[in-house]
């Protein structure tokens, strides 16, 4: 097992930032890089994959594997190991390939290290926003430094609101776009910013009230559902359990937008994960 103490928080907070660099110097809103190649490969008709998702895994699978020899890395561009119990890490390398592609800002790097399935730490980077987000289970959460904690805002027409979509747009067919038409009369706003793994840092933060999504994968909320966590606020798959990790269904908020965001999810129950 992994000691997850400070000194160790503190170098995975180092590598999520070495890992940012690489993506930010390969970033094509940057007027040094626009119009360099990409080198942009197809996962599927939406699914990007580029040459700096690549660049940016190998930098933290190795960086990782330094830390924790024999710790096996659950990461978006690389095989699944198939570990579910002990000490796994999870990491998104470029959490946002479709913004990153085309100049937008809202991309991340993201690591988490679970054991059994919980995490126990959790680093969430913006390089284009310079801000880094941590916490460790029990430990609190932080954003540069500071304190953070989810907004005591209770009332759903005075909610900041965050969600997503598949790449397979499969949800649209099972009431996805009739609980979005639903919260978007009732919230204040709803954004759509593309990264999950910055959703729920913005939601530790205050920032948004609730987010809900379907079809994510672990590497797209395992540190970020810490931070939410641990900044006071409620994390479950669509039905209120506990599968939110492998399950593919999230909400996370407040207790109070939470309730809310799970009622109108159950009514009826949305959008079960499908084949990819």
């Amino acid at each position: 097992m992994i000691d997850a103490d400070p000194a160790l928080l503190e170098r995975v907070i180092a590598l999520a930032r070495a890992a940012g660099a690489i993506l930010a110097g390969r970033f094509p809103g940057s007027p040094t890089v626009r119009g360099g190649d990409l080198a942009i490969a197809y996962k599927g008709a939406r699914d990007l994959v580029t040459a700096a998702d690549h660049a940016s895994e190998a930098h933290l699978v190795d960086g990782l594997e330094r830390l924790a020899p024999g710790t096996p890395i659950l990461s978006e561009e690389s095989p699944d190991p198939g570990v579910r119990s002990g000490d796994l890490w999870i990491v998104d390398p470029l959490d946002g390939t479709t913004n990153f592609a085309h100049g937008h800002p809202l991309y991340s790097v993201s690591i988490a290290l679970c054991r059994d399935g919980e995490p126990l730490i959790g680093v969430v980077h913006a390089p284009a926003l310079q801000n880094t987000w941590w916490g460790t289970r029990g430990g609190g959460a932080f954003q540069d430094g500071h304190p953070i904690q989810v907004t005591e805002e209770t009332d759903l027409s005075k909610a900041l609101l965050a969600t997503g979509f598949s790449y397979q747009r499969t949800e649209l067919d099972r009431g996805a776009l009739d609980v979005f038409a639903g919260l978007l009369r009732d919230a204040r706003e709803i954004r759509r910013g593309g990264s999950a793994c910055l959703d729920l840092a913005h939601l530790a933060s205050g920032v948004f009230a609730g987010v809900w999504e379907a079809h994510l994968k672990p590497h797209d909320v395992a540190a970020g559902a810490l931070l939410v966590r641990e900044a006071g606020g409620l994390v479950t798959d669509f039905a209120g359990g506990d599968d939110w990790l492998f399950g593919e269904r999230l909400i996370a908020g407040n207790r109070a937008i939470h309730a809310e965001l799970r009622a109108r999810l159950s009514r009826p129950e949305r959008d079960r994960p499908s084949a990819r």
